[in-house]
């Protein structure tokens, strides 16, 4: 069986990408990617949840991490249309991953991810949580830099049957 080319998988906690990734760790040939949460753009804080991306080295939760922090260390207000990833910091672990240049990180817009909610909906018939919908974003631009033969796993790591009334509404259709 051929390993895939690229692992993808929506970044907050960290847990669910971490199950993903775990099984690549030791193989280099496996790119791995989180995505993280730009909600509505990466200018401000309070319009994002990218602690990946553009937080600082501090402690929260009982954990030494990237936060998104103001000079006292006192977290950020935090932004993701996604609740799940709406957290102003990240798992240690990914954190880790990146400094030692194991996983790269990227984000996604919320535009972006209800892009890629409605596509896998309209293509595939699959609902997925707008979580995972984040890593769908990214996929839909990293697959036309690759080849035909390449193989990319995306964590769908949540049913989205408990977001369609929210995306119904933000898209207009209610």
């Amino acid at each position: 069986m051929q390993a895939p080319t690229a692992l993808i998988a929506a970044v907050g906690g960290g847990s669910n990408a971490m199950g993903l990734f775990s099984a690549f760790l030791e193989d280099p040939d496996v790119a791995i990617y989180g995505v993280e949460p730009a909600g509505r753009g990466l200018d401000h804080p309070g319009d994002h949840a990218a602690a990946m991306t553009l937080g600082s080295p501090g402690v929260i939760h009982g954990m030494q991490t990237l936060v998104l922090q103001d000079e006292a260390g006192e977290p950020w207000p935090v932004h993701s249309i996604a609740s799940g990833l709406d957290y102003p910091g990240v798992g240690p672990q990914h954190a880790h991953l990146r400094d030692v240049g194991r996983a790269t990180y990227v984000t996604a817009t919320d535009d972006e991810t209800l892009d890629a909610f409605t596509a896998l909906c309209r293509t595939e018939g699959i609902i997925p949580a707008i979580e995972s919908s984040h890593a769908l974003a990214y996929a839909m631009k990293l697959a036309p830099t690759l080849s035909a033969d390449d193989v990319i796993v995306v964590n769908l790591s949540g049913r989205g049957d408990k977001d369609i009334d929210f995306v119904a509404e933000r898209l207009g259709m209610v």
